[in-house]
């Protein structure tokens, strides 16, 4: 039977209609398991947009794909701030100055930058397998004397900074040093635990793997990310640490491509996520803090120790301060200790 023109113009007429209502989206690319599903939710309400996350698993990889020549399409994307500080990177994001936020911490807006806005802080810390371990954790130097027990089964975070961060912290140094002995120590540091590590990777993506997730009794861990681990690991004796010496603090901010398909709708969403109530859900919903002052954020969360550090492991903690030489340096001994 042959298939007329008008058939086909038939038939192109009933389907019309149907793409026309199609809902539209925003595409956020996103760590996994870093957007609430009630904020998801209400901003579908409020705009009819629904939010599609493209996820990564290390800074790495999302910094190679917004550098690359054809990056698929995205509106918003979670980076931290020492990313941003890259002029190849704020080129491909929209300027934000414009968007008010008294309610945020106007040193965490600073950290941000021109072009992105504050999403979640935090610091790093241990988690382990209270069964497995015959001793409690509670400092990095603890875990890196037990090197010989935890063999094999420690997962290590796959970032120069973050790794040569909680060597220095181990030998009570500042991370920011650029002292050439202290970080000849930390590299030596390094390369002594090297053969005990099971893999250097963002520790919920190494529990989400089955074929290692039965072995890690250790890993170093972005503080609010011990609630997931909680979900993804079949085991129910896991431990978080604030390690007493300190650690790094992070800060993860949200900007807009500047090739977003849909900007008004992303300056939607951004408005949506910075408010006082939505960032407080966000944040008691997935544990971490949002950067809100200190006086608006939710009792739930700075009441729980393992979402809100403690003033002493606060104090002792430091954001790292970028510079070329110290990340070229910082670059040079992740890569040599992972020969």
């Amino acid at each position: 039977m042959s298939i007329t023109r008008a058939t086909i113009l038939l038939f192109l007429s009933v389907l019309s209609p149907l793409s026309a209502q199609a809902t539209p989206e925003l595409v956020l690319y996103n760590w996994s398991q870093y957007l609430a599903t009630p904020l998801k939710q209400q901003f579908e309400r409020e705009t009819g947009y629904q939010i599609r996350e493209l996820n990564y698993d290390s800074d790495e990889a999302r910094n190679r794909l917004l550098l690359s020549e054809q990056p698929p399409n995205m509106d918003l994307v979670v980076v931290d701030y020492l990313t941003l500080r890259n002029p190849q990177i704020q080129q491909h994001f929209l300027s934000l100055q414009e968007l008010d936020l008294p309610q945020f911490n106007p040193s965490d807006r600073a950290r941000c930058g021109a072009y992105a806005v504050p999403y979640f802080w935090g610091s790093m810390g241990i988690a382990y397998r209270r069964d497995k371990v015959s001793r409690p954790l509670t400092s990095w130097h603890d875990l890196f004397a037990m090197q010989e027990e935890l063999a094999g089964h420690l997962i290590l975070v796959d970032d120069a900074v973050s790794l040569v961060s909680i060597a220095l912290k181990e030998l009570g140094y500042s991370l920011n040093t650029q002292t050439p002995a202290a970080l000849q120590q930390a590299f030596r540091v390094l390369r002594q635990i090297r053969p005990s590590v099971l893999a250097y990777q963002y520790s919920l993506a190494a529990l989400a793997d089955p074929h290692i997730r039965d072995q890690i009794y250790a890993t170093v861990i972005y503080g609010g990310d011990f609630y997931s681990l909680q979900q993804l690991s079949p085991h129910h004796d896991w431990v978080y640490v604030s390690p007493r010496e300190g650690s790094l603090l992070w800060l993860d901010c949200l900007a807009i491509r500047n090739d977003s398909q849909h900007p008004d709708a992303a300056w939607q969403f951004l408005k949506l996520v910075t408010r006082v109530d939505m960032a407080n859900i966000n944040g008691e919903l997935l544990g971490f803090i949002p950067p809100l002052h200190e006086n608006l954020i939710s009792k739930k969360i700075t009441s729980n120790d393992v979402i809100y550090p403690n003033r002493q492991h606060l104090e002792n903690s430091e954001y790292y301060i970028s510079d070329d030489v110290g990340d070229r340096v910082r670059n040079t001994i992740y890569f040599s200790v992972l020969k």
